[in-house]
């Protein structure tokens, strides 16, 4: 946070400058179109004329100064979008507001930029210091993109030393672009004679004309002129400064360094090694207390160190006094170097910047603090977004040292796991605790912490669910022992370790306690602030809730993980690829077969970013799902039998195993192979979803007991609403191949009941035919209040179409006319279906009556062949 205020803070305009309004006029104009480029070598004043420019602006104004370390992208817009949020200019409903931040996926982050730049206030202009430092290419093809097609509401300036490596070739046809070069930040004849003025010399037209020709009206050098001819008592000559070629270096060496008091000179040397500095930082470098007063006496007195913002917190140096001075440390005190990167970067990790203190550690060459920087603090970014950045400073220590010690050893161990290479990683975690066996607890439990993360990680990538569980179970113990100094690392910790282990245990069969594991890690997650974990957690519910409970939860669980991806732009990460897939097979439960493959596309995306194998089960597994919709049984297959294949050795999901042989079994189904359904369960299954399917391969077969008996043995331990479903609308088949009318459609109604809460038509579409249809028919004659919801569920299935077979003037039967209608059949006398019903013979006599003369019958046998022939008996 604090290094954002440094670098979106707008600089403060140097003191004994001039008013250059021609230069204001030329920005003014230039603001008008979507790029400004300001670009002139090192000294023109680009950065005092737009930040000049800035102050007077009548539109909102956000500022960015990069610096060598924003070569990433999510760090350059995520530093992008903080400058615009300093501005003011992002309103709630800005998706760049809503964003927990920058994506890693490239496509989404790019979609995501894009949108947040076009709903900004209109003319918000946003300018970009040192633009030259940027050689990612990555970072510069996206903001190609951006200016590809310009965000209307946005004004962009790059302030930068070379011509900006961009696609602008659009732009500048189009005469889009301005561009503000040396030539126009050179000083004329009257703006120098004003800056002479300025610095208290009275010079003629000569001797500025001379000072111009010798600078060619170069800011700095009309300014380090000044400096040079006031300076000797006012004895120089400015032909003196003419005949003086020496280099810029040498001239803030003698003229600006060679003036400060030998510990302010000494305070510019050490705190060279920071782009920004403060108070804190300072006084840490230094190993004095006097930072801020000396940090506030420069600014007054130094035209070359500049406060960034209006309060007198951060600063930065010029970037040619910066360069000259980190030259002269080099020379004169080149030993002194690696302590002073070192007080960098115990200060930068007592104030929790991991990155910056990595970074400087690697720069002071101290092998054994970088490792300790990793395994206490910066260890669990590999796991987060800001896992490239620590890859890059992990990839400059020396291939040698990462065998040195047992923390340099874990550092190394996450470079193997960056790469994929989860092989090597169990092996390396083994040498690396053999190692630490005799340390004391307190060093060794934070690096145990971290080696029991990345082999949870490694298990999960190969599927190995036994080790995910008891490496987690052992995790959690230690972390009860809290070997951290910080409550927040143990809370986040937990919350993680809690999600893997509940993915472990659901996978492996232990839903119970997989599922209070998940709930638990989601709360925790979100209590803790690591969102991301709360997603996946949130996201293994949702897929726990498709295969074994309550499709709408389901789909409340799903939208939920969802939607906080969606608002912290996290749509294509790993720990988003459950929720995707869940959601799919929830639009696969409703027919809604485009919505599925839509949600399965953002799913593949974010798995591919970061494979993990049970996660390619469940994509498989819907792909099949989808495919068997599509009325395409062989492929489905296919991508089964895909599944079953090229696993690690160690894979162990046996729940995954039992859902792709449900799949299975749909297929054998869908291709009149029932034989094979009872190849895959030679006994009788207690679980409900695997009798519907065999229940469904006896009616294939004709073996109707066998149906019946089937879906009549054992009870339903858990609302699997979906298999509820299929073994209503199973039941209804099995009791109409046996006759019983009656029973079929009271067990489709339940069906219906069901599917309508939930939300469920599939299985109605896996199994309609003529038989199916028909019992819709006598479902919506003789429980007409259901009518329009049974519609809904077969609206568009072949043969659901057409009007069923209506008494009499088409008029239905009511509720209690159907009910009568019921005992016709039988043996029981009017009263004694009066006495059945609890209402009066004559109530039943006048019921009988409406029902003769709606089916058109004289008597009651001929309303029950009536009602036998139009299939409502």
């Amino acid at each position: 946070m604090w290094l954002s205020v440094a670098k979106t803070a707008l600089p403060l305009m140097m003191r004994g400058g001039v008013d250059r309004p021609r230069l204001l006029e030329l920005l003014d104009r230039a603001a008008g179109d979507p790029l400004t480029v300001v670009r002139a070598g090192a000294g023109w004043g680009k950065t005092v004329l737009v930040s000049t420019w800035a102050k007077n602006s009548p539109f909102p104004v956000a500022w960015l100064s990069l610096d060598r370390y924003d070569n990433d992208p999510q760090t350059f817009w995520a530093y992008v979008v903080a400058a615009l949020d300093g501005a003011g200019v992002l309103t709630a409903a800005n998706p760049l507001l809503q964003m927990g931040s920058v994506p890693r996926d490239e496509r989404e982050r790019g979609m995501r930029i894009a949108a947040g730049l076009s709903h900004l206030p209109d003319r918000t202009v946003l300018v970009i210091d040192d633009f030259h430092v940027i050689d990612d290419r990555q970072v510069l093809d996206e903001m190609s993109a951006v200016l590809r097609h310009p965000p209307p509401p946005l004004r962009l300036i790059l302030i930068t030393r070379n011509e900006p490596p961009l696609a602008l070739h659009r732009l500048r046809a189009a005469d889009l672009v301005s561009e503000i070069r040396a030539g126009d930040l050179a000083f004329t004849m009257e703006e120098a004679m004003e800056l002479a003025a300025v610095h208290g010399l009275a010079l003629g037209p000569d001797d500025v004309t001379m000072m111009v020709g010798r600078t060619e009206g170069w800011a700095l050098g009309l300014r380090l002129g000044a400096v040079f001819l006031a300076g000797a008592g006012g004895t120089r000559s400015v032909a003196d400064f003419a005949r003086d070629v020496r280099a810029v270096d040498a001239y803030l060496t003698d003229e600006v360094l060679a003036g400060c008091p030998p510990r302010q000179r000494r305070f510019l040397l050490e705190t060279s090694i920071c782009e920004q500095m403060c108070a804190g930082l300072a006084n840490a470098i230094t190993g004095s207390d006097d930072g801020q007063w000396t940090l506030e006496e420069l600014e007054q007195n130094n035209d070359f160190v500049t406060r960034l913002g209006p309060k007198p917190v951060w600063f930065r140096y010029h970037h040619l006094l910066r360069d000259m001075l980190a030259h002269r440390l080099r020379l004169e005190t080149p030993s002194d170097l690696p302590e002073l990167h070192r007080r960098a970067a115990r200060w930068y990790a007592a104030h929790n910047s991991v990155i910056e203190a990595v970074t400087h550690a690697v720069h002071a060459e101290d092998w054994a603090y970088v490792g300790s920087l990793v395994t206490g603090q910066a260890g669990p970014l590999i796991l987060s977004l800001q896992r490239a950045a620590l890859v890059r400073v992990l990839r400059r220590v020396p291939r040698e040292q990462l065998a040195a010690t047992p923390d340099l050893m874990a550092c190394d161990a996450l470079l193997l796991f960056h790469v994929g290479d989860y092989e090597a990683i169990p092996a390396r975690v083994s040498r690396i605790r053999e190692l630490l066996r005799d340390r004391p607890a307190a060093v060794r439990d934070p690096i145990e912490v971290l080696l029991m993360a990345l082999q949870v990680a490694a298990d999960r990538a190969i599927g190995d669910m036994p080790a995910v569980i008891a490496v987690e179970d052992e995790q959690l113990a230690l972390l009860a022992r809290s070997p951290f100094h910080h409550v927040t690392a143990v809370l986040q910790f937990r919350a993680i370790a809690l999600n893997s282990r509940g993915v472990g245990l659901i996978w492996t069969g232990r839903i119970d306690r997989g599922a209070a594991d998940l709930r638990a890690a989601s709360e925790a997650a979100g209590a803790a602030g690591v969102e991301l974990a709360q997603i996946n957690a949130t996201g293994h519910l949702a897929l726990l809730e498709m295969m074994h409970g309550s499709v709408s939860e389901a789909a409340r669980l799903a939208g939920s993980a969802r939607e906080l991806a969606e608002r912290r732009a996290w749509r294509y990460t790993v720990q988003t690829v459950a929720a995707h897939f869940a959601q799919a097979l929830v639009h696969l439960e409703r027919q809604e077969l485009n919505a599925a493959e839509e949600v399965l596309r953002d799913g593949l995306r974010a798995h591919d970013a970061e494979r993990e194998a049970a996660q390619r089960l469940v994509l498989l597994g819907v792909q099949a799902r989808l495919a068997l919709a599509r009325g395409n049984p062989h492929h489905a297959q296919t991508l089964l039998d895909q599944a079953r294949r090229d696993r690690h050795p160690r894979m162990y999901v046996p729940t995954l195993d039992d859902w792709l042989t449900l799949l299975g079994a749909e297929v054998d189904l869908a291709v009149g192979l029932p034989e094979r359904v009872v190849q895959r369960y030679p006994g009788t299954p207690s679980g409900l979803a695997q009798r519907v399917r065999l229940a469904r391969a006896a009616l294939a077969r004709r073996d109707l007991s066998r149906a019946e008996k089937l879906l009549a043995d054992g009870p339903v331990t858990r609302p699997e609403t979906v298999a509820i479903v299929e073994a209503g609308v199973v039941g209804a088949l099995v009791a109409d191949a046996r006759g019983y009318a009656t029973q079929a459609v009271d067990l489709l109604l339940e069906a219906v009941r069901v599917a309508v809460r939930e939300g469920i038509r599939r299985p109605f579409a896996a199994m309609f035919d003529a038989r199916l249809a028909g019992l819709f028919d006598r479902l919506r004659l003789l429980e007409p209040e259901q009518a329009a919801a049974a519609a809904d569920l077969i609206a568009g299935l072949p043969g659901a179409g057409r009007p069923p077979a209506a008494p009499h003037g088409g008029a239905h039967l009511s509720e209690r006319e159907a009910e009568v209608l019921r005992y016709l059949p039988t043996m029981l006398t009017t009263a004694q279906i009066a006495v059945e019903l609890g209402v009066s013979v004559n109530t039943v006599k006048a019921h009988m009556r409406a029902i003769y003369r709606k089916l058109q019958a004289e008597r009651r046998s001929d309303a029950v062949v009536r009602a036998r022939d139009m299939g409502i008996l």
